[in-house]
């Protein structure tokens, strides 16, 4: 499928979760659920738009929300139901304009995810902000609410200052190596939708973006 030759270079993927929050931490630990403990929490998405370019709007579009999907399922069921949100982790590293998409699909996207993912997102963490990311966040901003605003978190470019505020969300095993972490994962496109089941051809997808109802 056109999808995963699309994401080749893992611009977006799910891998691991987040720290789970206060609430079960203090659940598990009081239960003895080690398992609970570092297999609860939101689903985690890594987004690393400087790895690609944006030269079709709409397969870009597609792998964000197969990743967003994911999360979302993956999230339910370590939570057995009663979770499905996820953290996002947006390197910003290379980032420039040839990387940037379009305005347009811009609100196109936080159309789709106000509509179909309410309420999913947990935080948005920011690593390596530049000049041109900080000119797509503030053409982002005034597209979300306020609430959405208040979970986006931007964490220092210098290594040790970093570490300690990812260190808030995340276990260290998690992290990736490329953000100081201990995580040496590197994506395989192949390998990451092994399990991918289409039932839409390639042109039906298409056209159920564009026709897919939303609340305007």
């Amino acid at each position: 499928p056109k999808m995963i030759q699309y994401n080749k270079s893992g611009f977006m993927y799910r891998r691991g979760n987040s720290r789970p929050g206060p609430r079960k931490r203090l659940e598990a630990e009081k239960a003895k659920d080690s398992e609970s403990l570092s297999t609860s929490g939101h689903a985690l998405l890594f987004y690393r738009p400087g790895v690609t370019t944006v030269e079709d709007p709409d397969l870009y579009g597609r792998v964000m929300l197969n990743a967003i999907d994911s999360a979302v399922a993956d999230s339910l069921v370590r939570n057995k139901g009663e979770i499905g949100r996820f953290n996002i982790i947006f390197d910003c590293k290379g980032f420039g304009s040839k990387n940037a998409p379009s305005l347009a699909n811009v609100k196109l996207l936080f159309r789709y995810l106000q509509d179909h993912f309410p309420d999913r997102l947990g935080v948005l963490v920011v690593a390596n902000l530049g000049g041109m990311a900080q000119m797509l966040m503030k053409m982002v901003l005034p597209f979300v609410t306020e609430d959405v605003r208040a979970k986006i978190h931007v964490i220092p470019n210098d290594e040790e200052s970093r570490r300690e505020m990812l260190l808030q969300f995340i276990d260290e095993d998690k992290i990736p190596t490329w953000l100081g972490g201990k995580d040496d994962y590197e994506f395989d496109a192949k390998e990451y939708y092994k399990n991918e089941k289409c039932v839409l051809a390639e042109d039906e997808i298409s056209n159920f973006l564009i026709d897919m109802p939303y609340h305007g």
